[in-house]
């Protein structure tokens, strides 16, 4: 039974659970949202369909929320998530997809969470490189466990979670979704920028052009955070709180993984 795996990532967390995921199931498929969220219609073929994101302001991505609403899934009958988070987790984004999935006559079958290294350093610092491989070693069990469990069309719902909304956290996650576009203003390169162009190719929605050789941002941005982590002069800051962070970026994933994912 085909499954398809839509995935977003700005750093590697994502798109590295999600290759994993893809190569434990029979026959599988990874699609990347920043390459087909701008299409007019997207229909999936598959049986099966995956989400694998990261957990922006206690619930969706606006990319991924934008690209859920939009996807014709009228040939799909199996839904998970696997959400990617490095603090507090709430059970907004799995009522958020449920939500879209209803309005389209579907319902959400399983939901996963899974640990992974911090990478908003918008004021918190990276996790220390032994705390990262703990985290991975127990995010490849996980992921074994999953694919067991999509490969057996499990169900993990209780769908009572749903009746109890997280008001705050969706009135949160929605400010966060109507105001994002415009967070890149802070956004500035230090006179060290080389000019190497590499901001404007990992982003994933093509949100930063090289103007007089200096990085500009269009004010589209989904505050993944791609750019200042893979600036390989670390010269990208974002107002004054990432002054003092440290940069991460999955170490398996490379600049040009970000790149394939628009392509």
């Amino acid at each position: 039974m085909k499954t398809t795996i839509y995935y977003f990532t700005g750093t590697g967390n994502s798109l590295k659970l999600a290759k994993d995921l893809s190569e434990k199931l029979n026959e599988s498929e990874l699609v990347p949202i920043a390459k087909v969220w701008e299409d007019d219609h997207h229909a999936s073929s598959s049986e099966n369909v995956g989400l694998v994101f990261p957990l922006y302001y206690a619930g969706l991505p606006k990319i991924v929320y934008d690209f859920l609403t939009k996807i014709d899934l009228a040939k799909s009958n199996y839904f998970f998530t696997v959400v990617t988070y490095a603090g507090d987790i709430n059970t907004t984004p799995l009522l958020q997809i449920e939500t879209i999935l209803n309005s389209k006559s579907k319902t959400l079958s399983a939901g996963y969470y899974v640990l992974m290294p911090n990478n908003y350093i918008l004021g918190y610092d990276i996790h220390s490189e032994e705390r990262q491989k703990e985290y991975f070693e127990k995010a490849n069990k996980i992921i074994s466990e999953i694919g067991k469990a999509v490969e057996k069309n499990d169900v993990n719902l209780d769908k009572d979670i749903f009746k109890k909304r997280r008001i705050k956290s969706e009135k949160f996650n929605k400010n966060f979704r109507d105001t994002v576009y415009e967070s890149d203003k802070s956004f500035y390169a230090e006179e060290s920028c080389t000019s190497c162009g590499i901001c404007a190719n990992v982003c994933p929605v093509n949100n930063i052009a090289l103007i007089e050789d200096k990085p500009q941002w269009k004010h589209k941005c989904q505050q993944c955070l791609a750019c200042i982590n893979f600036c390989p002069e670390k010269c990208i800051q974002f107002g004054d709180k990432t002054v003092k962070t440290q940069r991460y970026h999955h170490p398996e994933i490379e600049v040009k993984d970000l790149i394939n994912q628009k392509n």
